[in-house]
């Protein structure tokens, strides 16, 4: 073995990755009536949005020019004029290498193999790279092997530490990525690494959130236009004369939530928050949340599941015809399965089913709305590159209740985008569609909705105080029925702060 060849791979240079912030994890806003039911798909938290940004760091020594390169190069040469010239296999080899290039690994090492006087650790690198995709555990093997022959090979030690990490061996990672710390003297090495260290050392940590944020709600009851005109089915026809409500305050919410690792990849996971709206102009349209979980899961390198039984507390003013005191509304009581699995280095599949039983407070609520609810996500995550992702969403959901004509099946569709720029600057664009139906009609007819809403958040990292981010965002909401008393569209423009310790 020629441990020269090795050895002249320089100390490890990497692209520094700026931090995104998810999706605003303000409460939803209070709805109409009690037959809409709120979004309870799972929220992506910083702290995982930041561990799935991290499957797309790299370290590398090449520019992306180098890199264009470097698949010229692969292009420009046959197998046979490979074979005949071994330094320049070699050099592609280890580019490879380096820049883990998965795709041509198994040709170079067919290649390879039959160069005389060949330094077999570059094979065994390779081996490890590809181990990846099937057993961690023999990767890891491999990588220490490797480590131990080539102890300053700076990127030998991040891919085994990386590899450590995604095999949940956190302890023993940490203590890789510290190393590697120790030895860095570029300022991007050192942000990769302690961003990987951040993530260990929060895995069983206490993740507590907090945010507020401004509110200038002009239709707080998501009604029609004063004036509206609807034909009943009977062939009259009625006048729509109340006015929207409109309201001025603030959203609270606070969040902690707390994993307890356990011996092979099972855990235990607390999930606890309460979220207000105050209208100090119309506090009959307070609205108060809470919501407690407890529950198990499992997880790997590719694979999470976690079971999550739960309860939610509301209390509510009653709307236009409430007072200003908030009251006991309603309880939903259910259980969670959340799942997801990495596909790939680039896309991640992810499954949610929330089954929840609604009981309201007041009889006449009661006798409408009680009943169970089923809802399921799929999502499929894309991650081009660690400063940018892609979400698309496909949503069902079925509510049951007392009186049928609440009753409905919901499907839609939802697309995000996240995107840092330069100077700091960060966004979060998102777009949905969804078709409600009822299941029996009411005495104004079988109610049909066609829903339809956007938002667009803009924020800057490098603005902050007391360890708050302030963002802005404007949220677009549409819903075309086919009952005019219930078609509406608004605009909301949102200051909010939010902070995780």
């Amino acid at each position: 073995m020629k441990n020269t060849k090795l050895l002249f791979v320089l100390t490890a240079i990497a692209t520094s990755v700026a931090t995104y912030a998810d999706n605003p994890a303000s409460a939803p806003a209070p709805i109409r009536d009690s037959s809409q039911v709120e979004d309870r798909s799972p929220k992506l938290s910083q702290q995982n949005l930041d561990e799935d940004l991290l499957r797309k760091q790299k370290l590398s020594e090449q520019s992306v020019s180098a890199k264009n390169a470097q698949q010229n190069n692969v292009i420009r040469y046959t197998g046979r004029e490979l074979l005949d010239r071994p330094d320049i296999l070699e050099k592609l080899f280890l580019d490879a290498l380096v820049n883990p290039n998965k795709a041509v690994l198994p040709t170079y090492i067919q290649l390879y193999q039959k160069v005389p006087n060949r330094d077999q650790s570059l094979i065994d690198w390779a081996t490890a790279i590809l181990e990846r995709e099937e057993d961690l555990n023999k990767s890891v093997t491999s990588y220490r092997k490797l480590i131990s022959s080539f102890p300053d090979n700076n990127f030998i030690r991040y891919q085994l530490a990386e590899t450590l990490f995604y095999n949940q061996q956190y302890e023993a990672a940490k203590d890789q990525f510290q190393r590697l710390r120790a030895t860095s003297v570029l300022p991007q090495d050192i942000a990769v690494f302690d961003r990987f260290l951040d993530v260990i050392n929060k895995k069983d940590d206490w993740n507590f959130s907090f945010g507020m944020s401004f509110l200038n709600d002009k239709n707080l009851a998501n009604a029609a236009e004063e004036g509206t005109k609807m034909e009943l089915p009977n062939g009259n026809t009625v006048t729509y004369n109340s006015r929207r409500q409109k309201g001025q305050g603030v959203s609270l919410w606070l969040g902690a939530d707390k994993r307890w690792g356990m011996d092979g990849g099972k855990y235990l996971a607390l999930e606890s928050n309460v979220s207000n709206h105050y209208y100090w102009n119309n506090k009959r349209y307070n609205d108060f949340n809470a919501h407690l979980g407890l529950g198990v899961g499992y997880s790997d390198a590719r694979f999470d599941i976690q079971l999550t039984p739960y309860i939610d507390k509301r209390w509510y003013g009653g709307g236009l015809n409430g007072s200003d005191a908030l009251k006991e509304y309603s309880n939903r009581y259910g259980v969670s399965i959340s799942s997801s699995y990495w596909l790939n280095q680039s896309f991640k599949y992810s499954n949610y089913y929330n089954y929840g039983y609604e009981k309201y407070d007041r009889v006449v609520d009661k006798k409408s709305y009680n009943g169970a609810i089923h809802a399921l996500t799929n999502s499929i995550m894309y991650l081009p590159s660690s400063s940018q992702y892609w979400s698309l969403s496909l949503d069902l959901s079925k509510k049951y209740a007392a009186d049928k004509t609440n009753s409905f099946d919901r499907i839609g569709t939802r697309l995000s985008w996240g995107q840092e720029w330069p100077l700091g600057i960060s966004t979060n664009t998102s777009f949905g569609i969804a078709k409600r139906n009822y299941k029996e009609a009411s005495f104004l007819g079988k109610q049909k909705n066609n829903e339809y809403n956007a938002s667009i958040s803009i924020w800057n990292k490098k603005i902050h105080y007391a360890g708050f981010t302030p963002r802005l965002t404007w949220i677009y909401t549409k819903t075309n029925s086919n009952i005019s008393l219930y078609t509406y569209d608004k605009n909301q423009m949102v200051i909010e702060a939010t902070r995780t310790f």
